[in-house]
């Protein structure tokens, strides 16, 4: 695990933005596992105290805000690394989540792409990702209906409990 509270290695800046602020906020989710979400602001500040690009401030903003967001219309970039919570909070993607129809770009960086330092970034949101997936299905509403009913109908097959319902309402 990288301590994400501590800067005494060397900086490494990244060949794009877009993996400046992945990086970013994985180390925020990491070092504050406790958190679901961060402010945009929260993630230029971590790029910026990392030193994770040189770009300016309001091109690391852009692509924190839109650039990078699953769930937001592409303008231009297709990349599906963040998820928008509202508010201005942001949280990485995983699989599974909502993203818009015409977002079909990376979620995560190129391994070859990061400074061994950040390496490790990419097995830990591998297992952050899978457990967050398997809380959500575990606590989904929707999916937490299912088999209730089936007394019901447990000594028919489904099809004759329908028709015998139809007939019912004739």
């Amino acid at each position: 695990m990288i301590d994400a509270m501590t800067t005494t290695y060397s900086r490494h800046l990244l060949k794009s933005v877009g993996d400046a602020v992945w990086v970013a906020l994985a180390l925020l989710h990491q070092a504050n596992p406790n958190r679901d979400s961060f402010s945009v602001s929260e993630i230029v500040d971590k790029v910026k105290s990392e030193s994770l690009t040189d770009k300016e401030d309001v091109t690391i903003y852009l692509h924190a805000n839109q650039h990078c967001v699953a769930n937001r219309a592409p303008n231009p970039a297709r990349l599906r690394m963040l998820v928008d919570l509202g508010n201005s909070q942001r949280r990485l993607f995983c699989p599974g989540d909502a993203f818009d129809g015409n977002r079909n770009g990376r979620i995560t960086p190129d391994c070859a792409d990061l400074p061994d330092i950040y390496k490790p970034l990419l097995d830990w949101y591998g297992f952050w990702s899978a457990q967050r997936r398997h809380s959500s299905l575990a606590n989904d509403p929707l999916l937490a209906l299912r088999g209730t009913g089936k007394v019901i109908w447990s000594n028919e097959h489904a099809d004759d409990y329908i028709n015998n319902l139809r007939r019912e309402n004739v």
